[in-house]
């Protein structure tokens, strides 16, 4: 019985040996296939998430100019990704960097109010807050 590829769309007779298959045998359709099953592996699985975000981490490491190469390679790909970055900033507004101030504090000693402000742009490992003086207080030294 044929069946329609859900990537190219196409009709094609799943093979025998591979049950309830249900994209064609085509590269294009087999790598759309792989990065689905990637992605909901990644969603799904914290140890699959871990082993990916290591061998990452691996080939970086090996690879350290890689990516440094291949923009100066590729420029109109760097410059249109650079747009698009832009644009993506333009439209949710905050945007947070680790090294934003440098050397300068801006926050006065004192004790504040810590409280995390959720849907920014930030980082993987950052937190953004919301600092406040809290009225009333005062520090004990």
């Amino acid at each position: 019985m044929e069946k329609t590829c859900p990537h190219c769309g196409k009709r094609f007779l799943p093979h025998p040996a591979v049950l309830n298959q249900q994209y064609c045998g085509s590269a294009d359709c087999q790598r759309a296939r792989k990065r689905k099953w990637q992605k909901e592996k990644l969603k799904s699985d914290p140890d699959y998430r871990e082993n990916q975000a290591a061998a990452q981490k691996a080939w970086r490491e090996r690879n350290r100019g890689y990516w440094r190469e291949y923009r100066k390679k590729n420029k109109t790909y760097s410059e249109r990704n650079r747009l698009r970055q832009s644009e993506r900033n333009r439209q949710r507004r905050v945007i947070a960097k680790m090294d934003e101030l440098g050397a300068k504090s801006l926050v006065s000693p004192g004790r504040y109010r810590l409280v995390p402000l959720y849907g920014k742009i930030a980082k993987m490992d950052e937190l953004i807050v919301e600092i406040g003086v809290v009225a009333g207080e005062c520090a004990v030294g």
